[in-house]
């Protein structure tokens, strides 16, 4: 419409506005009309209306016949068509839905949402969120951890490529974007317990023995699975117990996190103390009125082999797989010999292995969570581990600045995988630098859990001491200020060669993954003590755990092997590349770790606990601060697990053909 007919026609409208009798609708129509000229009427696209653009001469020039038809027809309804653009729509004007904004409350006095914690929202949003606290499995809302997943997203920035190395630009987004891809860089933290798989029950596989729950930890069963099934498989086979002891079964009850809690804490559990690591470190005894007492010898005793003194990088050593022999690590309460002694002497009042008073020991070392239960009947304490807990595994690389990405469960380079990786070759280097050309020294007593119809043992010795620690003349109680007695039993790998009563406890690191700047081969023989350096910084708590069993087991020396893989993808062949000799306590010297503060940690934490009620105690190792937790826990905590294996004894002892089923006994 020409802005000429647009003006006449207003100024018809104009003069006969006082004949019309429907004057004030032909004003609102007139100024419609005024409005569409200029552009300035804007219909809701919420309503389904036309956007202001879609507006031209055209729809003014519909406006025009509607405001003459309407003078002409009183009752008209007011309806006007606009056309737009070729496309007809009927919009009804007046009775268009207005949009309403909806009001926001603001909370003035401080942050976040009113007290009451509603809001007037037409969504309800903020009634929903008072509900999240009472879903605590859904993950909205959870704090999120993007430390681990921000890794990862660095490595992958450089030179704006993606994950696989091809795609540029946009492509690391494109990966995380793609569904069932999106979760893998957003990390919740979820505080619920894992559930674990129960082990297949077999007639063969891993043998434990001893009186209770007995454990063998022999790792050459299989440790990363292609060529053997993994150890931690749930279907893994589990053998029978000897000497009164349940079914065996190294790990059983699932796969151990590194990153999380060891064990999940129950509503039942009381929290008795908390215990800062780094008040640990200050305490003191005199490690000189320590008392030392050897109760019994178990085992046998082989010489160490000088000719892996010699050995070089350019003359490494494969390393050998002793796949036929038992390896053992029972705990304290299903020892054969340990409760035995305990109530045989009355002035004893502990009994623990060194394997756990070691990683009390070393706790201000450690970052990974790791658990240990003590148990106080009529003033004796018993320390124990869970079998296919923690302690049964060493760490690799756990106080590295970068170590093992604990997300990577299922890669060889995983912390997982690597703890067990270093658990077999620390097995395979204590039998493999025995002289075989020695003969063994047989101890006054037997292997207690030698079995003749469960296969060889591997050699070694079990040294049970009585360790008698001075009392605090300034203790609260009696107990505090009177000397207090513990038998640890502790284990020798070897005897020096020439010396008789000289022993040697046998350690080995490995090398996963060589770095240019890093590695053994290139720099172990002309830089060996920086190498061990860049060991104590990145393995604190395992390195401080050996010297620790080693100072309570009584061993003069410590023998350190380095053991690398023969191909970085290869986790199953290795080769010792060379071993150093130190002094135990000139070794203890050098990291940082006294006699004076092991007894005292061992003599502190004893002291709490025979300060409580007789009861079950649980010591959790927070995984995020320096901090021990102590829980008081009840009787039948973990006893289902124990439940577990009795439900299976009569699977275990019937025999099973080729294809697992049982055969039918013939009857007597």
């Amino acid at each position: 419409m020409a802005p000429k007919e647009a003006r006449a026609t207003t100024k018809s409208l104009r003069r006969h506005k006082e004949e019309d009798p429907w004057g004030q609708a032909d004003v609102a129509l007139e100024r419609t009309l005024i409005k569409v000229r200029r552009g300035e009427r804007f219909v809701s696209l919420f309503n389904s209306g036309p956007s202001p653009k879609g507006v031209g001469d055209a729809g003014a020039l519909q406006l025009a016949q509607a405001l003459r038809e309407r003078r002409h027809q009183p009752d008209a309804e007011g309806l006007v068509s606009l056309q737009l653009r070729g496309n007809e729509a009927a919009t009804d004007i007046s009775n268009m839905a207005d949009f309403a904004m909806p009001e926001v409350s603001v909370f003035v006095e401080g942050w976040g949402p009113p007290p009451n914690g509603k809001l007037d929202t037409p969504l309800g949003i903020c009634d929903f969120v008072d509900h999240l606290d009472k879903f605590p499995v859904t993950r909205i809302g959870r704090i999120c951890d993007f430390t681990a997943s921000g890794q990862r997203f660095q490595a992958e920035r450089g030179k704006g490529k993606g994950k696989d190395g091809k795609g540029k630009g946009k492509g690391n987004f494109q990966q995380v974007l793609q569904p069932g891809k999106d979760e893998e860089g957003f990390v919740t933290v979820d505080n619920r317990a894992i559930p674990g798989k129960s082990a297949g029950r077999g007639k063969s596989g891993g043998k434990s023995k001893g009186k209770g729950k007995g454990l063998q930890v022999n790792y050459q069963e299989g440790i990363l699975g292609q060529k053997q099934k993994p150890f931690f498989q749930a279907n893994q086979p589990q053998g029978k117990g000897g000497k009164g002891g349940k079914k065996g079964g190294a790990m059983r009850r699932g796969q151990p996190s590194y990153k999380e809690w060891s064990v999940q804490t129950r509503p039942e559990w009381t929290l008795m103390r908390e215990l800062m690591l780094t008040s640990l470190s200050k305490l003191q005894i005199d490690s000189k009125a320590v008392k030392h007492e050897d109760v019994m010898w178990c085992g046998k005793l082989h010489t160490y082999s000088k000719s892996f003194d010699r050995l070089t990088t350019k003359a490494e050593k494969p390393m050998r797989r002793f796949e036929d022999l038992n390896f053992f690590n029972v705990t304290a309460s299903d020892d054969p010999l340990l409760p035995e002694l305990l109530q045989a002497d009355p002035e004893v009042s502990v009994i623990a292995t060194d394997h756990v008073l070691a990683c009390l020991v070393a706790a201000t070392r450690s970052v990974y969570s790791w658990d240990i239960i003590v148990s106080k009947v009529s003033n004796k304490l018993i320390f124990d581990k869970r079998d296919g807990g923690a302690l049964d595994f060493l760490s690799v690389n756990e106080t590295a600045q970068d170590p093992p990405n604990a997300d990577d469960k299922d890669s060889m380079n995983g912390p997982l995988k690597l703890g067990q990786e270093a658990s077999c070759i620390n097995q395979n280097f204590s039998q493999m630098v025995l002289d075989p050309e020695e003969e063994a020294v047989d101890m006054e007593h037997p292997n207690p859990f030698e079995d003749e119809d469960e296969g060889s043992v591997a050699s070694g010795a079990y040294r049970y001491r009585k360790i008698t620690l001075p009392g605090n003349s300034k203790g609260a109680t009696d107990f505090e200020q009177n000397p207090v007695s513990l038998i640890v039993r502790t284990e020798v790998n070897c005897k020096m060669p020439g010396a008789t009563d000289s022993y040697m406890s046998v350690k080995a690191l490995n090398e996963y993954d060589p770095k240019p700047n890093y590695n053994w081969r290139l720099h172990l023989e002309s830089q060996r003590g920086a190498c061990l350096a860049t060991e104590l910084k990145n393995n604190a708590f395992k390195l401080g755990r050996w010297t620790a069993q080693a100072l309570l087991a009584g061993c003069d020396t410590m023998k350190v092997g380095y053991v690398s893989r023969q191909h970085p993808k290869d986790p199953w062949s290795h080769a010792v590349l060379g071993t150093q000799t130190y002094a135990t306590d000139g070794f203890a010297e050098q990291i940082g770790l006294t006699r004076n503060n092991m007894y005292a940690v061992i003599r502190n934490v004893v002291d709490l606990v025979m300060s409580w009620e007789d009861g079950k105690y649980l010591l959790l190792k927070d995984p995020t601060k320096s901090m021990l937790r102590i829980h008081e826990i009840p009787w039948d905590t973990f006893a289902e697990e124990d439940d577990d294996e009795d439900d299976g004894e009569a699977e275990d002892d019937q025999e099973l053909d080729e294809d697992g089923n049982a055969v039918p006994q013939r009857p007597a």
